[in-house]
């Protein structure tokens, strides 16, 4: 018997007998109407064309435009389209000959296919695999091939979760739609329109009845730097090669103006794979450090002590404390229990400091510092002078302030807000408001928020992140670019920013950051260690802008799951410093 193999192995038989032909033409008729509401569901088809296209005396062919290009900010092709064909074949119309090269394109090629009512599609075939068509025509008078596009990218696993990866439309199967990252943000700017063919057959003759043209999309113009890209994750592939390190994000943005200079969340994969390599979608698909997540984006951490910038900005900007503040460190705060002498509360630092200063809480990391102005010690003394901290609520006033708990309306799917302190809804204890104070607790954000509110520190604005530099249609013609939005200004006095500005240098001149100091780029910055799984490990963060005088970049790095806290981000975050620093001297004066 003829057959054809579909996806789940069944077999359809081509020789259908008659009486199984007029019990489908009787349903149909029965059920005319339920079939037009069915049909006009189909989107991708006009109305008035809804019965030629599923006739058996009409063939149709869908003509797939190329999708817009993708350019990185300097006009280097990240994303194509190639050409290709598409097959079409009526099973009614076949000859034996026909039927047993479409089995073994089916077979030996392993392509895309669908079926379409009585159409066999098969989608993106190379010249290669349907070269014995084309060079015998005559042979398979019922075998059509149509012009077609697949999606090619460049810059390989560097780019694959911040592209994103085209995949079947849940809308139409026929088409094809951007499934995460930018091709799915931008798929109505990218995809254009398909048009189609429809010929209807008379006394053995095609005659064309319909034809819509095909419309290209637009090409879009990203903020990504590729040569960095590429470098900074082929940085993040060697390091985590040799400590075993395996998941990490990275973002760089400017902070004159919110553009994303880069985005890395590592592992990623090679958007190829999706409609090249299926073989391999299921490695991806089943690895446990899920390459398809951006984690710059979508991620959610504790900031560790990245978020006491924002505290002892807010600790001065309400006074609880000023520059020549000093409270000693003696390596922990004891809490004693109101109702049980001799019982303390303890709560550790990292080491025992000494006095402090704001400058120094900073560029330290010193917990009991910030213990204090956030949460004030109840029984004050020469040491421990602050009785009244800022407290949870100025807290999380601040926060929201800095735009966290937020989303910030990148254009990129899949960002997260964030949680803050839910203090009104429970008992919150002083100890609550300690742990918040050193970016632990009941706070959770993304490396983008992190990065936004370095940024403030720079000049005094948040901008809204974005990755999009402009749109062209396929005129050439520039439609749309993309301007600098202010997301938040005037949270704290250029004053008291500057100071925190200072401490975050200090934080790299002689702090937890030294190990930066020799740099040709001066940097300022904060480091962070928030703890994970029950305390047994942390993730290494490390936020920073340069250069400090007039800063361009904004950049923030973190590590999942290290024994030694920040330590671990630094030689990383030097290594793409360096990059960065060897691009600007080779002729890009200016991001």
């Amino acid at each position: 018997m003829d057959f054809l193999f579909l996806p789940r192995g069944k077999k359809v038989f081509l020789n259908l007998n008659f009486a199984y032909l007029y019990l489908i033409i009787f349903f149909i008729l029965t059920f005319f109407l339920s079939f037009i509401v069915f049909l006009n569901l189909q989107f991708f088809y006009k109305s008035e064309a809804q019965e030629v296209l599923n006739s058996s005396r009409y063939l149709t062919f869908f003509y797939f435009p190329p999708r817009g290009k993708i350019f990185d900010r300097y006009g280097k092709l990240l994303a194509d389209s190639r050409k290709v064909y598409d097959l079409y074949a009526n099973f009614q119309s076949l000859t034996e000959e026909e039927k047993n090269m479409l089995t073994e394109i089916l077979e030996k090629e392993k392509p895309l296919y669908f079926y379409w009512g009585d159409e066999l599609i098969i989608r993106f075939l190379e010249l290669n695999q349907v070269s014995k068509i084309l060079a015998n025509k005559e042979k398979y008078p019922n075998i059509f091939l149509i012009p077609s596009y697949k999606r090619v990218y460049y810059g390989g696993e560097a780019f694959g979760n911040l592209i994103g990866y085209l995949g079947l439309s849940e809308k139409n199967n026929l088409e094809f739609e951007g499934k995460i990252g930018i091709e799915s943000f931008y798929d109505e700017v990218l995809k254009g329109k398909p048009g189609k063919i429809v010929y209807q057959k008379i006394k053995g003759k095609l005659v064309k009845v319909l034809e819509e043209e095909p419309i290209s999309g637009n090409d879009i113009y990203l903020t990504i730097d590729k040569e960095l890209q590429e470098a900074i994750y082929q940085e993040f592939k060697n390091y985590f090669q040799e400590t075993g390190y395996q998941k990490g994000s990275f973002i760089l943005t400017d902070p004159r103006n919110g553009e994303v200079i880069a985005l890395i969340s590592y592992p990623s994969f090679d958007s190829n794979i999706f409609l090249e390599k299926r073989k391999e979608i299921q490695k991806i698909l089943t690895n446990q450090n899920n390459p398809l997540f951006n984690r710059a984006i979508s991620g959610l951490y504790s900031p560790g002590s990245t978020i006491k910038i924002i505290i002892g900005g807010a600790a001065l900007e309400e006074k609880v404390v000023t520059p020549q503040t000093k409270i000693y460190s003696a390596g922990e705060i004891r809490i004693p229990h109101p109702y049980f002498p001799g019982i303390y509360s303890v709560f550790k630092d990292n080491k025992v400091h000494g006095w402090t200063d704001i400058y120094k809480a900073i560029s330290n990391s010193v917990n009991v510092y910030f213990y204090l102005v956030g949460g004030g010690y109840p029984y004050p003394n020469e040491e421990l002078p602050i009785k009244n901290g800022l407290g949870i609520e100025r807290l999380v006033n601040y926060f929201k302030k800095f735009n966290l708990g937020e989303k910030t309306g990148i254009d990129f799917p899949g960002e997260k807000a964030g949680i803050l302190p839910q203090w009104e809804n429970k008992t919150w204890r002083l100890g609550d408001t300690y742990n918040v104070s050193i970016g632990q607790g009941e706070i959770l954000v993304t490396p983008l928020q992190i990065n936004l509110w370095t940024s403030y520190f720079t000049y005094g604005k948040i901008y809204r992140p974005h990755l999009l530099k402009k749109i062209v249609d396929n005129q050439g013609k520039t439609v749309f670019e993309a301007k600098s939005l202010v997301l938040r200004e005037n949270i704290i006095s250029e004053e008291n920013w500057k100071i925190i500005k200072e401490a975050m240098k200090l934080t790299v001149t002689q702090g937890t950051a030294k190990m930066l100091n020799d740099l040709p780029l001066k940097l300022a910055g904060k480091s962070g260690s928030p703890q994970i799984l029950g305390k047994e490990k942390l993730n290494a963060i490390f936020t920073g802008f340069a250069p400090f005088d007039k800063p361009e970049i904004t950049a923030t790095i973190l590590i999942e799951e290290v024994p030694y806290g920040s330590v671990a981000s630094l030689p990383l975050f030097k290594n793409i410093m360096a990059l960065y620093y060897q691009l600007k001297v080779n002729g890009r004066n200016s991001f």
